[in-house]
């Protein structure tokens, strides 16, 4: 096995480095706390990460919206927000009873049940996007081939 040997002088210097090293911030410094107070007057009037982050960027203060948002949750304390363009089914969401479990659905009768049955086997099958159905399989391209001597 070979031992790569440290020349003296180089520890020496590396020592003396490490015993001068002192961490400057923090590592969550950032540096929109020198406008802390501003940003959070600026979200009291309901601007948006975005707008702040174009005013930011305006007076020469790189930053994303992004960072502007996780800014505003660390240091201002503003809770996440739900992305609310979710997409919902549409169906109302069945109410919870007082134990905080779902109420159980209520059965049909014997005719409603045989009457939905045959309602659901006669119908045509749903088409995706209200087009008629063709067969064969998708279209990716129409190739049409030259006649020989058209070039």
């Amino acid at each position: 096995m070979n031992k790569v040997a440290i020349p003296d002088d180089a520890l020496a210097r590396f020592r003396a480095a490490a015993t001068k090293f002192a961490r400057d911030a923090s590592p969550r410094a950032s540096r929109l706390l020198a406008v802390k107070d501003d940003i959070a007057a600026l979200r009291k009037k309901g601007a948006s990460y975005r707008s702040i982050s174009e005013l930011l960027a305006q007076s020469g203060i790189a930053a994303s919206d992004t960072c502007v948002m996780r800014f505003c949750q660390r240091e201002l304390g503003e809770k996440p927000v739900r992305n609310s363009r979710r997409k919902t089914s549409g169906a109302p969401k069945p109410r919870a009873a007082a134990n905080g479990h779902a109420a159980p659905p209520t059965p049909l009768n014997e005719a409603a049940q045989t009457m939905l049955l045959d309602d659901l086997l006669s119908a045509a099958p749903p088409t995706p996007l209200g087009k008629p159905f063709v067969d064969g399989g998708p279209r990716i391209a129409r190739i049409e081939f030259a006649k020989p001597g058209e070039l």
